[in-house]
């Protein structure tokens, strides 16, 4: 329920009353587990770092632009529930987070960033990419693009979300 508070609505704009109610259960069963929202805010973000890691482990077998294509849709069931990813949702945020999830969320982003470089570096060796850009810049372009994709797609609908998937496919 935090994880879709965060993506919906944003880190600073909930609050325990928010889950507790939807769940139909009191704060202090909240706080037993989390006793202060920057401890589910990092559990919320290990979570993401576990699913991510588990995600790629099962993209291993295909081709690079397979595993690429499947990173530039990962994130295609969110449109319709208007959210953002995780990172999109507390990188605003982020001066203002706990001290611990601006680690977590460092962490989150650079596992990210260094799996996607790693996967344009090995994809332009092979021939089935073609970009100008050093691997790490080219990751960095991709990943911010898909984060502001979605965030586009909250203002405009989805597609503007199916463009930009459309436009970062051509590497």
């Amino acid at each position: 329920m935090g994880s879709e508070l965060i993506r919906s609505m944003g880190y600073n704009a909930f609050s325990y009353s928010d889950i507790s109610k939807t769940l139909g259960i009191k704060n202090a069963a909240i706080h037993y587990y989390f006793p202060s929202k920057g401890d589910l805010g990092e559990e919320i973000i290990r979570r993401n770092i576990s699913a991510f890691r588990q995600l790629v482990a099962g993209w291993g077998g295909l081709t690079y632009r397979e595993q690429y294509y499947n990173y530039i849709h990962m994130h295609d069931g969110f449109v319709s529930n208007h959210w953002v990813c995780i990172v999109g949702a507390l990188a605003p945020s982020f001066d203002t987070l706990p001290e611990k999830m601006q680690q977590k969320l460092q962490e989150l982003v650079e596992l990210i960033l260094d799996w996607l470089t790693r996967l344009l570096e090995a994809g332009q060796q092979a021939g089935e990419f073609s970009f100008q850009e050093p691997p790490a810049i080219k990751a960095c372009m991709v990943h911010s693009t898909m984060l502001s994709a979605l965030q586009m797609s909250k203002v405009l609908g989805h597609r503007v979300y199916e463009s930009i998937q459309e436009g970062m496919l051509n590497l």
